[in-house]
């Protein structure tokens, strides 16, 4: 397979749909690719903002025996294939079925595009295992809060574990910091401890609070599109993070080490 990249963490509200958008307008506007996004969420905020990138295709029938082609859009662009809340119903189906189909699903789309962007629900369940089970790396976005540290741990010991025993092919590609504010005590002390136990991991470039990039996203727009000069500062920032996410990804960077996680 070729890049299947997973935005994940298994605590919500970390901007981990965010992220997942601008990375696949990202690729698709700045790295001129194909990328395929499915959106595993049933809050559904990947399929809201690139609602006019959609296909006739839910993601649920990605899980199917039979999963119908997807449209490839024209040389390079987006393709969606969006969430409903029949995506949930996969929580309640047999994993021993599901997951290998999600996986050649997976494998079929990989041919046709340049990079599959996968988006993941905020907990640990058969879609999330899915994912990473088909998955060639993880992102996982973090907010510099004390409960999100905490979150990553548990999320990062979930990618060791599928990559040793079900995906050997896994990597992470880093932990971005996302949503900083560089007036707050609370994250700075959680900057230390993150620098502290996860220097290995973390991508050396964060994403400030910056009321551009979701106003740009309501619109159904990437941050570098909206015509505010608030957008250009978040654009250089959104920029700078995938430029050395894309690095670890593509193997041309350093790769963060798969190894234990420290408590």
């Amino acid at each position: 397979m070729d890049n299947v990249v997973v935005f994940g963490n298994q605590k919500g509200g970390v901007g981990k749909s965010t992220l997942a958008v601008l990375y696949a307008c990202w690729l698709a506007d700045m790295q001129r690719q194909s990328v395929c996004v499915i959106d595993l969420d049933t809050q559904a905020n990947s399929s809201k903002s690139l609602r006019r990138f959609a296909t006739d295709i839910d993601a649920s029938a990605l899980f199917g025996q039979t999963a119908p082609p997807i449209p490839l859009p024209c040389k390079q662009g987006i393709a969606l294939v969006a969430s409903s809340r029949s995506v949930a119903d996969i929580e309640l189906a047999k994993p021993e079925v599901v997951i290998p189909a999600f996986r050649r699903s997976v494998m079929r789309l990989a041919q046709d595009f340049d990079t599959i962007v996968i988006d993941t629900p905020p907990a640990l369940g058969l879609r999330m295992s899915a994912a990473l089970i088909a998955a060639t790396a993880v992102v996982c976005p973090i907010e510099l809060e004390e409960y999100s540290i905490d979150g990553v741990t548990d999320m990062l010991k979930t990618v060791f574990g599928v990559r040793q025993r079900y995906n050997p092919q896994l990597r992470l590609a880093g932990i971005v910091l996302n949503r900083f504010n560089p007036r707050s005590l609370r994250q700075k002390a959680a900057m230390q401890e993150l620098a502290k136990n996860f220097r290995e991991f973390a991508i050396p470039a964060r994403i400030s609070i910056r009321s551009a990039i979701p106003e740009a996203l309501a619109e159904g727009v990437p941050v570098w599109k909206l015509p505010k000069s608030a957008a250009r500062e978040a654009s250089l920032e959104v920029m700078q993070v995938f430029e050395l996410l894309q690095q670890r990804i593509t193997g041309s960077g350093e790769t963060a080490r798969m190894g234990e996680v420290r408590a």
